[in-house]
C-alpha cells in the first residue's frame, strides 16, 4: 500500500529564482553599504589628520607672533629706526 501521490503539476521554478534575484540584491547593497561606511572612514581620517596639522600651523603662527610683537623686541628695533618715548606734550586725550 505505498502509494505515491504525484503532482499534477510541476513544481514553479519563479519563486526560487525571485528568491535569489532578492538574495543578490541585499547582499550587493549590503556590500555598497559597507563600502561607503569605509570609504567615510577614510575621509574622516584624512580630515582629523588635517586638522591636526593646521592645528599644529596654528600655534606655531602664534607662537611666531607673540615672539615678533614682543614688548623687547619692539623697543630693540625702535632705538634703530631713532625711535623713543614721546616728549611731554606730544600726547593728546581726547574726551
Amino acid at each position: 500500500m505505498n502509494r505515491r501521490i504525484r503532482p499534477s503539476k510541476a513544481p514553479s521554478k519563479l519563486v526560487p529564482a525571485i528568491l535569489l534575484v532578492g538574495i543578490a540584491i541585499l547582499g550587493f547593497a549590503t556590500l555598497m553599504t559597507r563600502l561607503e561606511a569605509t570609504r567615510e572612514g577614510y575621509r574622516l581620517s584624512a580630515l582629523n589628520q588635517e586638522i591636526a596639522h593646521l592645528e599644529d600651523q596654528n600655534r606655531s603662527l602664534r607662537l611666531k607672533v607673540a615672539e615678533l610683537s614682543s614688548h623687547q623686541r619692539l623697543r630693540a628695533r625702535a632705538a634703530g629706526y631713532h625711535l623713543g618715548p614721546p616728549a611731554p606734550g606730544q600726547v593728546v586725550l581726547v574726551p
